[in-house]
């Protein structure tokens, strides 16, 4: 018995997560990509197989004692805390990409019927294979209205989701995700992961941080009510917007109120570059996943060393380059911020921001 889950990322990638359970009891959500579900696809891009596999691992390199690889592939057998999985990736850097993956989620994780864990490696691979067609999925939030739409880039914790929140309920703007958005010549796409829990924040929560405990359990309740009624959300979702500027916050200890300057645009690339490496290490609901690090990042630098002039060796050298020709004609700022958000931090930044884009 198998549950088939299809997902179409704005017809720029296909991918089909497929579930082999012994028993069919319960189907899994998958609240991360839920805004990408279709019925059918054709040509998925990616194929993500969840349960027991044999691995073809034969006429491997062996690199730490424990990950397998030869041209286009990657296997190995690995574990944080509790969680324990093992990973087979056919297309490793070219080609439609085939994963085999076993996990063993120990706890009371192992209870509910969210692919958490299992998407581990799946932002990962996205992320790559966009950026091999010349989509990049840059760590911002992204916010529009009347076709002209800005990003805010920043590490986490520069309250970007909270700015994010607050641009929709005050000022109506739309919304392009807070966590990644697609980039690509001069446009971008929505990328809403986990946008059901993205609405819960917007309409019960002050800011993005969950207050206690009752938020955690309100936000999982939140998630399965609403699975299956996108349609009854109040976040407005556009498919596509011009970029109309680039603004990188940071947090400072020391100012009251907050600075904007123009920014260089090899900096600025450089620091895409950077948060997007940060970011591929990090997972999204930690506290489901079972894990608080992806290893994905360590994976792709096993292959690197395999294959140094590889796809996969040389794709940040690549991303730098493309995204220093199509950020050329998109204004680019930086802004400092004090640690402690407030309204007036939010108006401020409301009537600056908004004074870029008319």
């Amino acid at each position: 018995m198998k549950q088939v889950l299809n997902y179409n990322v704005h017809d720029l990638l296909k991918f089909q997560i497929i579930i082999n359970k012994k028993f069919n009891l319960i189907n899994y959500l998958n609240i991360e990509h839920r805004f990408f579900e279709v019925n059918d696809i054709d040509k998925p891009d990616i194929i993500l197989n969840i349960g027991k596999f044999i691995p073809s691992n034969e006429d491997c390199y062996i690199v730490n004692d424990k990950y397998y690889i030869k041209k286009n592939y990657f296997y190995c057998k690995d574990s944080e805390d509790r969680t324990r999985w093992e990973i087979e990736i056919f297309g490793f850097e070219s080609g439609d990409m085939i994963i085999n993956f076993d996990i063993q989620i120990l706890g009371v994780r192992s209870l509910l019927p969210i692919l958490s864990a299992h998407n581990l490696f799946l932002s990962s691979v996205i992320d790559y294979k966009l950026s091999n067609k010349g989509y990049f999925l840059l760590h911002s939030a992204g916010l529009g209205k009347n076709n002209k739409a800005f990003l805010l880039a920043g590490m986490g914790g520069a309250f970007k989701t909270t700015l994010a929140m607050d641009f929709i309920r005050k000022a109506g703007f739309s919304f392009f995700g807070d966590e990644r958005v697609i980039f690509h010549d001069g446009q971008i796409w929505s990328y809403p992961i986990g946008l059901v829990s993205f609405d819960y924040r917007c309409k019960y929560l002050p800011t993005e941080k969950k207050r206690n405990f009752l938020d955690k359990i309100n936000l999982v309740k939140y998630n399965f009510i609403n699975y299956n009624n996108l349609d009854k959300l109040n976040v407005n979702i556009p498919e596509i917007s011009e970029l109309s500027a680039l603004f990188f916050i940071v947090k400072q200890s020391t100012i009251k109120s907050i600075t904007i300057n123009e920014y260089d645009l090899e900096k600025a690339v450089d620091k895409l570059i950077i948060n997007n490496k940060i970011e591929m290490n990090h997972v999204y609901m930690p506290n489901l996943m079972g894990s608080s690090s992806n290893p994905y990042f360590d994976y792709t630098h096993a292959y690197s060393f395999i294959f140094p002039d590889g796809l996969v060796a040389t794709r940040w050298d690549s991303m730098k380059k493309k995204l220093m020709h199509i950020l050329k004609i998109v204004p680019i700022y930086a802004i400092e911020i004090p640690i402690n958000y407030d309204d007036f931090i939010y108006n401020d930044l409301y009537n600056n921001i908004t004074s870029f884009l008319k």
